[in-house]
């Protein structure tokens, strides 16, 4: 708003400017002088459209511009992950369930492997997680495993080193 204002005042100005030297009050010349009339010309040959936009943004009285973080500059190290020892079904049922195949949890995940039912239904199971075998459960969670990773254990496959 404030550059808005600076603007306008600035053009007005500008126009009065120019409709005073244009009037006759400063172009009065004495009596028998020869008329010599002089072009206009302006302060800037390289007019800037009004559309035209600065080429940074600028915020406040501060410029702005992207400066390279320091991950960028420096060469990363990452460090291979271990591949899971042992019976990695095993750890994950301990960490999801205390390896308890007949949990019944309370918050809408049953079994050892904790599934939701929709998720159990959806593997091609029949009944509860929890009211299944153990060899039924082990078999979904390694279908579920095949099909989508091990992003559907989070807390535990992060923990274990899974993922």
């Amino acid at each position: 708003m404030r550059n808005l204002l600076r603007r306008s005042s600035v053009l007005i100005a500008v126009l009065m400017a120019i409709t005073l030297l244009s009037s006759d009050v400063f172009t009065a010349e004495p009596a028998g002088a020869a008329s010599v009339s002089r072009p206009i010309v302006h302060s800037s040959s390289k007019a800037r459209p009004a559309t035209a936009r600065r080429a940074r943004p600028r915020y406040g009285r501060r410029w702005v511009r992207a400066k390279a973080s320091r991950s960028a500059v420096r060469q990363r190290v990452v460090k291979a992950k271990a591949l899971p020892t042992g019976d990695v079904w095993a750890r994950l049922r301990q960490c999801e369930s205390g390896g308890r195949y007949n949990i019944n949890t309370g918050n809408g995940f049953y079994g050892a492997y904790q599934f939701l039912p929709r998720t159990w239904r959806g593997l091609g199971f029949p009944g509860m997680p929890h009211q299944a075998p153990p060899e039924m459960q082990d078999e979904a969670a390694r279908k579920l495993q095949a099909r989508s990773g091990w992003g559907q254990w989070p807390a535990c496959s992060r923990r274990l080193g899974l993922r």
